[in-house]
């Protein structure tokens, strides 16, 4: 009996250990992406497909009718990140229409605020309080929630809102880019009701599956499902597909501290040596459910001897605000 709770452990840890894994070096890295858009009229039986472990999804029967493109940048660093101060990231469009600004702080990525430009002239819209994006590392089963209100400048507009975020699944994904395995796959329920002076009020439930994976720059599969309300008005629902195939490109002083960083023993059973440990400023340990569970500023010997058998992703910080995310399994 013995030996087979044991060998029901270690599948168990080797079955978790290939669960993929983001971290923020991976989703916050300033570049270029591309993406393809699907016709709306095709996507009539479109469904998000199977929530779980190592499932398949198979989206490559949608074809591109419009492309567009994004850049993020680094704040400061652009003169459109004087718009708001307090952002350190800022996503332009391609015809530099629209602006998002967001904030990366203590491995949480938020919107502070969006700017966009017109023949009528220039709309900022402020979060009185960041909206919440995503998490780091974002792992299978994570789950998270968060509030918020906005304005825009001119006045007019005000926003009230507030979702859901799970890490439902991770799995193969098909695209007609490719195939992509070892991806990840977000689910967001968004709630949203708009007041616009001299019009109805409109509410919003939205539903967002977003595919990820950390060889990968941004999203590589992105659908909604939008079913808005205007007071008055029957509902309208409506669809969209987008997919992309970014390479995630890392600068050189990036990978050679990449390289330059290891750990070991890898399983642990007491302790974990952080070999160049003396390059963070930081490290965090959180288990498979994204909760932290530890953190200290010594970043070269990790006492796990506490922790119970698992796996744990264990990320650093540095100076320069990037983070590494390494996955450990103690014994």
């Amino acid at each position: 009996m013995k030996k087979f709770y044991l060998t029901l452990l270690v599948f168990t840890i080797v079955k978790i250990a290939a669960q993929p894994v983001i971290s923020a070096n991976h989703a916050i890295q300033p570049g270029a992406t591309t993406y393809q858009h699907a016709d709306p009229l095709t996507l009539s039986g479109l469904t998000p497909g199977p929530s779980g472990a190592n499932v398949s999804w198979d989206f490559s029967q949608y074809s591109s009718a419009t492309t567009t493109s994004q850049t993020m940048y680094n704040c400061p660093g652009n003169s459109n990140c004087l718009d708001f101060d307090g952002a350190n990231k800022m996503i332009g469009s391609d015809n530099g229409n629209s602006y998002s600004y967001l904030l990366y702080s203590n491995n949480e990525l938020s919107t502070i605020g969006s700017k966009s430009t017109s023949t009528s002239g220039t709309t900022l819209y402020t979060f009185d309080n960041p909206k919440l994006e995503l998490k780091f590392p974002v792992t299978y089963l994570q789950s998270f929630t968060d509030s918020w209100t906005g304005y825009s400048t001119p006045s007019g507009t005000s926003e009230t809102g507030n979702h859901t975020v799970t890490v439902d699944a991770y799995g193969t994904l098909k695209t007609p880019l490719g195939i992509f395995p070892n991806t990840l796959r977000t689910k967001r329920i968004v709630n949203v009701t708009n007041n616009v002076t001299g019009s109805p009020l409109t509410t919003s439930v939205i539903e967002i599956y977003t595919w990820i994976s950390s060889e990968y720059s941004g999203a590589l599969l992105t659908i909604g499902f939008a079913d808005t309300t205007i007071s008055g008005y029957p509902t309208i629902h409506t669809r969209s597909l987008s997919y992309g195939k970014n390479i995630l490109t890392l600068g050189t002083k990036d990978l050679l501290v990449d390289k330059q960083i290891d750990m070991y023993p890898n399983p642990a059973s007491d302790y974990v040596t952080i070999k160049n440990g003396d390059k963070a400023t930081k490290i965090e340990i959180n288990n498979t459910e994204g909760r932290k569970i530890y953190e200290s500023n010594n970043a070269g010997k990790v006492d796990l001897s506490g922790f119970p058998s698992g796996v744990y992703y264990l990320t650093l910080s540095f100076k320069d605000g990037k983070t590494q995310t390494r996955k450990i399994i103690k014994k």
